[in-house]
């Protein structure tokens, strides 16, 4: 990543966040690990949590990177969802709550098992492709 852009990013993400995108955005994509989540037959969870605080600490969230779904889940479906986010004290800025964009995958109807989803989030000139293994 670009000096510049890590500096920019630095100074408009709270510390936790920044470090994990900064972690995320620094591998390549073939490097990205598959990452385990585990839900209840119909119950949705949570895949990726796209957030975007603003430096001036609003509750309005900054432009974000639209996913794109490369594979979709065989056994269940993936929703964009606004969700309130908790957001750590950092700097100047208390903790709070802001909307953020989340995909969430839902099981299909009394499916039991372990499904996948990959998903690409495009950052700057950098594309990462994340995996996810659902198991319900």
């Amino acid at each position: 990543m670009a000096p510049a852009v890590a500096e920019k990013m630095r100074r408009q993400l709270n510390p936790a966040i920044f470090t994990a995108t900064l972690a995320l955005l620094s591998q390549p994509a073939w490097a990205q690990v598959e990452k385990e989540l585990q839900t209840k037959s119909g119950t949705s969870v949570i895949i990726i949590n796209l957030i975007a605080p603003r430096p001036d600490c609003s509750s309005n969230p900054g432009p974000i990177a639209v996913p794109v779904i490369r594979e979709k889940p065989k056994n269940g479906n993936i929703e964009m969802r606004v969700v309130a986010t908790d957001i750590a004290a950092s700097q100047n800025c208390p903790a709070r709550k802001i909307p953020s964009i989340a995909l969430v995958y839902t099981p299909a109807k009394d499916f039991i098992g372990t499904d996948s989803v990959q998903v690409e989030i495009e950052a700057g000139n950098r594309t990462t492709t994340l995996r996810y293994r659902v198991t319900v």
